[in-house]
């Protein structure tokens, strides 16, 4: 969810780029390599990089690289579900290879959750004892 605040940044930064920064970005975002995106916007490696260090082209760069990551993440969490009931459906097939393959992939993710949340919680208790700690 974009709020005013995140609009009022996004348009405080975009204004510090000169149109051609702002219509680099989106060619810079779908390119596969900084040389991709160089060739295809047509603009040079050495202006690339010159802009890279420009701290308001770097920074909306990365806001709209984390709201592509954002994007993409909300959209892959939408098949969870879907994934996992087509995972658990496979257990029932009478391809005694996919059945045991689908059981390992359950059988993995779920330890992998479980590890990744006995360190999470681990994290948790070290971080409170540290600010606990005078």
């Amino acid at each position: 969810m974009t709020t005013e605040s995140d609009t009022n940044r996004r348009n405080d930064s975009e204004s510090r780029l000169t149109a051609r920064q702002t219509r680099f970005l989106p060619v810079l975002l779908a390119s596969p390599t900084y040389t991709a995106a160089c060739k295809k916007g047509k603009v040079s490696r050495d202006t690339l990089y010159m802009w890279l260090k420009d701290p308001a082209f770097k920074a909306e760069l990365d806001r709209q690289r984390n709201e592509l990551a954002a994007q993409g993440f909300a959209l892959l969490s939408q098949s969870v579900t879907k994934a996992v009931e087509t995972l658990v459906g496979l257990l029932d097939t009478k391809d005694g290879r996919l059945k045991r393959l689908a059981a390992r992939d359950i059988l993995d993710q779920h330890t992998k959750f479980r590890e990744i949340d006995e360190l999470t919680e681990r994290i948790e208790h070290i971080e409170q004892r540290l600010r606990s700690q005078p």
